[in-house]
């Protein structure tokens, strides 16, 4: 089956790559790439003719659910090219269009096992977020904190897998941002062992960074004219 995605987020996953993105034959849904290998492993830039997020890719493949992820799919006879580049202002349409803006029914950075059992909403997410901290904890691993109107305080300590702010996070660096459109996603199944509760972490694979004065335009109608107006200071 011929698919064309625009991908919103390529980040890093065990040696490789998780790219994903909305599908743009039916753009509520989300399409994961992953490896043809009954684990759905990650992938090499080459696989994905070494696309980036705003870019859209074109492939013959099939679906491959597992798990929670069942918006998995694998690409064919190496199929994949990439076809076209959108501008950053796209992701605002992308928000709008895509079917869930929600974070699986808690406020923590994981789901329990029974927890994720019970979910029903798709592995990703897209949400507007405000009072954004990037930064590496004491372990050196790569965080983010914000907030969501959803809930009254802040969400903290989440992974963050968006290679590109990486480097920057170097030397005890932090990046903030007022408001920001993030992708996040659950893993296919609870697999962190504590304290005899597995756990199933959230991450963040993208951030899209937002213009204070456009954050209102998220709520709004997108059009033609307005769209250009938004993620003036993407990066």
């Amino acid at each position: 089956m011929k698919k064309r995605v625009l991908l919103l987020a390529v980040s890093c996953k065990h040696g490789g790559l998780c790219p994903g993105g909305i599908d743009l034959d039916n753009p509520k849904e989300w399409i994961r790439i992953v490896k043809d290998d009954g684990q759905s492993g990650a992938v090499q830039g080459y696989e994905i003719d070494f696309a980036k997020p705003l870019d859209i890719i074109e492939f013959e493949g099939r679906p491959m659910p597992q798990g929670k992820q069942k918006e998995n799919w694998v690409i064919d006879n190496n199929s994949c090219k990439k076809v076209g580049t959108e501008p950053p202002q796209r992701v605002v349409q992308a928000y709008r269009e895509y079917s869930y803006h929600g974070f699986w029914n808690n406020s923590y950075a994981y789901l329990t096992e029974d927890q994720l059992e019970k979910i029903t909403h798709p592995s990703e997410s897209i949400m507007v977020v405000s009072d954004v901290r990037l930064y590496k904890n004491n372990n050196g691993k790569a965080k983010i904190d914000f907030k969501w109107d959803e809930i009254s305080y802040p969400i903290r300590s989440i992974s963050l897998t968006d290679q590109d702010f990486y480097d920057q996070l170097d030397n005890n660096a932090e990046i903030c941002y007022q408001k920001a459109i993030i992708v996040v996603s659950i893993p296919k199944n609870a697999e962190w062992p504590v304290n005899g509760e597995r756990r199933a972490y959230k991450f963040v694979s993208k951030v899209f960074p937002l213009n204070e004065s456009d954050f209102h335009l998220y709520r709004k109608k997108v059009t033609t004219k307005n769209i250009f107006e938004t993620l003036k200071h993407y990066k």
